[in-house]
């Protein structure tokens, strides 16, 4: 896996059509001897599993010609194109447009930087975060990216969500992005500053208050209705999540803008669907990949593994390893920081940088118990109850997004589930 390696400079209009004369713009920075003569086009992901861009896949044929003479070679690749969603309503009602000069902006300007940041610190890449797909071209409204696929890298079942096997392989790697993000904001201040005022915060804005008002009023009506049915007569928990609600598109809000001392740029979208794992003969997992880093935001490490643990793992196991969890990920925080030459700056030794982890976790819980509210039915639904981004539309008039997923059982019970554990806490 590697960093975006084409340079800043426009390589196509990505508005235009996919034709041969883009591709071979595009590839001949790579390898210049390649001739491509055909591609097929193909849906990408299905239902579901993507909300705010399009994918595609391309399977590339050709051939090189070495500059020797020698006989031709032929020459396969399949990359990955993201687009926006062809529908302008689409594109206005999930802010795909913000999102997607995230991701851009991630392949062009932030992992350039922090790879570089890590190369210099160490020339061990186990040690390093390399945990995302080779970027061909991030630019305007397109994002060409490796097919994982290829290397036999899996999606975990959405529904399922997520196990201790995959919990853990995923918290090494997302504890190894934080190590750098925070390792380079404390070593390069201007620098990350300067990071951190190319990316927008995609959802959780004043600015967006009104926009998401009908949307989370659908929400916020459907999360008492599901623990309601779920334990009826339960008022001393209904009133809590009823608290947490009146305000909760505001409380979003002041989660993510509170400056902490552990903020950093968050992965920000990290769910089932942005997460691959590759396996070995046995069913082991030997390597984790990230993926869609359009809702990349400043806040607190704390944001992404509560949105993680409490939105993606069944309360069942959450129950047995929450703790453990968070010393896994804190071991290779640890690790990392050493690696970097930042732990002495964060705390007076390791224990006390595990009672800070578990701290600003307890802190940021709440932000789970939100996040839930919106992803716990888009990833217990069924495909065919999922939006569909590749269909176009004629409308002109955007609007804000509408849920059009019933809440089924396990929904319910994963959002009760949830509510239950943050006030049984005394975190709600």
């Amino acid at each position: 896996m590697g960093v975006n390696d084409s340079d800043n400079d426009e390589i196509v209009s990505s508005t235009s059509k996919m034709d041969l004369q883009m591709l071979q713009k595009i590839f001949v920075k790579f390898e210049p001897d390649l001739i491509i003569d055909s591609y097929e086009e193909a849906q990408g992901s299905g239902r579901g599993d993507n909300y705010t861009a399009a994918l595609f896949r391309i399977k590339l044929k050709g051939y090189t010609r070495p500059n020797d003479g020698s006989k031709k070679l032929r020459w396969e690749r399949t990359v990955i194109c993201k687009r926006l969603p062809a529908c302008k309503i689409k594109r206005e009602a999930f802010k795909s447009d913000t999102l997607f000069r995230n991701e851009v902006v991630f392949y062009n300007s932030i992992m350039p930087e922090y790879i570089a940041f890590q190369k210099r610190k160490t020339k061990d890449s186990s040690l390093m975060f390399l945990a995302f797909p080779r970027c061909y071209l991030a630019q305007n409204d397109l994002v060409m990216l490796e097919d994982l696929q290829v290397r036999h890298f899996t999606m975990p079942d959405r529904v399922a969500g997520l196990g201790t096997d995959h919990m853990k392989a995923l918290l090494v790697e997302l504890s190894k992005y934080h190590a750098v993000s925070l390792s380079y904001k404390l070593q390069h201040p201007n620098e990350f500053k300067k990071l951190t005022l190319k990316i927008s915060e995609g959802i959780f804005t004043n600015a967006n208050a009104d926009w998401y008002k009908h949307y989370y009023e659908i929400l916020t009506n459907n999360a008492i209705q599901m623990v309601s049915q779920t334990i009826p007569g339960k008022k001393e928990y209904l009133d809590k999540l009823k608290e947490f609600l009146e305000n909760c598109f505001e409380n979003m809000v002041e989660l993510v803008s509170r400056e902490s001392k552990l903020s950093i740029i968050c992965h920000g979208d990290c769910w089932t669907n942005n997460v691959l794992f590759r396996y070995d003969d046995k069913g082991s997992i030997t390597e984790t990949c990230f993926i869609d880093f359009q809702m990349i935001r400043y806040g607190s490490l704390a944001l992404d593994l509560a949105y993680l643990i409490y939105c993606f793992t069944d309360a069942t196991i959450r129950k047995v390893n929450l703790q453990s969890w968070l010393e896994i990920y804190h071991q290779q925080l640890v690790k990392s920081l050493k690696v970097l030459g930042s732990l002495q700056d964060l705390c007076t030794d390791e224990a006390d940088l595990l009672r800070q982890i578990q701290d600003e976790f307890k802190s940021y819980a709440q932000f789970g118990l939100g996040s839930a509210m919106d992803m716990i039915p888009i990833s217990t639904c069924s495909s065919e109850e999922a939006p569909d981004l590749y269909v176009s539309g004629l409308e002109t008039a955007p609007t804000p997004p509408e849920l059009n997923v019933p809440p089924n059982e396990l929904c319910r019970r994963k959002m009760t589930d949830i509510l239950l554990e943050l006030v049984d806490g005394g975190i709600l």
